[in-house]
């Protein structure tokens, strides 16, 4: 029997609303789910997991002090406070926590994981910083969402010498510094029953469903990187991509960047990565160390969702890099009008470097649109809001939503999928 075009194109479209339906794509998370929030607060990262049997990881809680950034790095902007400034952004990240967390439920983390100690990624202390009540350490970004939330276990690049590539308690000796109340924050969870370890690169045994394991057999956290040390992609082997003395300079200084942490999560065929501020940069005198992501790139393989390593600063992002994960949907954590390098971007959209993508910012500044121009168009699919992967049980499907980062009770303006996860 033939039908019209149009009966075709209505049946096309019931078929799409009753498979969004099935998809419950409400905030509402569910068993079997595995929920992955990008939330925008304007200075920095953050990312909330929620795996699917309710375990819970909070991926860094950036708190840039966005005047000072002004004052050294003009004429570059900032992206506004979101959902705005009357809070700081530990606060809202968590009160995002609080509403996003699994129905009837306290908030609490099974998981807090620093991915390497700058102020956008564990927060930046200040005049302004509210000293906690009690506690030997003042309230900023991780400090401030660990002094309101719970958390059982703390995973960062250095715990418990903090010595590379050079001793960090010593490297940091401003009275008072971030890194040293960071460390102050630790050592208080730890003598009041938390646990706290160093990420093991090579490890698939260090972040693992708390709540029902046995029922969820196909989901894995792979540990990618840690430091200077990479999974060789088998087994927890793993090698050394460069050592400490190679990466401190005569002054006696060093990048940070290139010592974040990087992991992957399998959930049945789909397959998910973020690397904080990883570099790839190649050439330019640069040496060779400098690149982690394409030593990355061999052992991670084709993924289905990432995260932009390093903003989508034009330092990252490199070809072999995306030809190798190649994944369908891009997340950029984006904060200020250099980000995404046009050369990125370009990157991001090229019919060479695998199948065509959406790219979701959480926020790029109208000085960063108009220069990048058409070219933006053609791979951005949202250039504002928290950005939610949501993972239907088995892992097989996904879909992604951008959520209104400007209302402080969490609400969804888009959805778009469902995408079919490939492995």
């Amino acid at each position: 029997m033939k039908i019209s075009f149009f009966a075709f194109a209505f049946l096309c479209y019931v078929q799409q609303v009753l498979a969004q339906a099935s998809a419950d794509t409400s905030l509402r998370w569910q068993s079997g789910y595995m929920d992955i929030h990008h939330i925008n607060t304007g200075r920095g990262n953050s990312t909330f997991f929620i795996f699917p049997d309710g375990t819970t990881m909070l991926l860094d809680a950036g708190d840039l002090n966005a005047t000072a950034f002004l004052r050294k790095n003009a004429p570059l902007k900032v992206a506004p406070a979101r959902p705005n400034d009357s809070k700081t952004a530990g606060k809202w990240i968590a009160e995002y926590i609080r509403q996003a967390m699994p129905g009837g439920r306290s908030p609490e983390l099974d998981y807090l994981v620093i991915s390497h100690f700058h102020a956008d990624h564990y927060g930046d202390l200040t005049e302004r910083s509210k000293p906690a009540a009690g506690q030997p350490f003042q309230r900023t970004g991780i400090t401030e969402v660990g002094d309101l939330v719970p958390i059982k276990t703390i995973i960062d690049r250095g715990y418990p010498a903090y010595n590379f590539p050079v001793d960090l308690r010593k490297y940091y000796t401003e009275d008072g510094s971030t890194f040293l109340n960071y460390v102050a924050f630790v050592e208080a969870k730890v003598r009041q029953g938390a646990k706290a370890e160093m990420m093991l690169a090579g490890s698939n045994s260090q972040l693992v469903l708390r709540q029902r394991p046995a029922d969820f057999p196909t989901f894995r956290v792979q540990n990618v990187k840690a430091n200077g040390t990479i999974w060789a992609g088998a087994d927890t082997k793993t090698f050394i991509h460069f050592t400490a003395d190679s990466v401190v300079n005569k002054q006696g200084k060093f990048n940070e960047n290139p010592l974040c942490l990087a992991f992957k999560i399998s959930y049945g065929p789909f397959d998910y990565f973020t690397g904080a501020d990883n570099t790839g940069l190649r050439g330019y005198g640069l040496p060779l160390w400098f690149d982690t992501e394409t030593p990355m790139a061999r052992v991670v393989g084709p993924v289905d969702a990432m995260t932009l390593n390093h903003h989508g600063n034009r330092d990252a992002s490199n070809e072999t890099f995306l030809q190798s994960l190649n994944p369908a949907i891009v997340i950029q954590q984006s904060w200020c009008s250099d980000q995404p390098g046009q050369e990125v971007m370009h990157r991001l959209g090229s019919p060479a470097l695998g199948r065509k993508r959406e790219a979701f910012a959480l926020h790029l500044l109208p000085e960063s649109q108009n220069y990048l121009g058409f070219w933006l168009k053609a791979t951005y699919r949202s250039t504002e809001g928290h950005v939610l992967i949501r993972v239907l049980p088995g892992g097989t499907q996904f879909w992604v939503g951008v959520l209104d980062d400007m209302n402080p009770t969490l609400t969804v303006k888009q959805w778009r999928g469902p995408f079919s996860a490939t492995k």
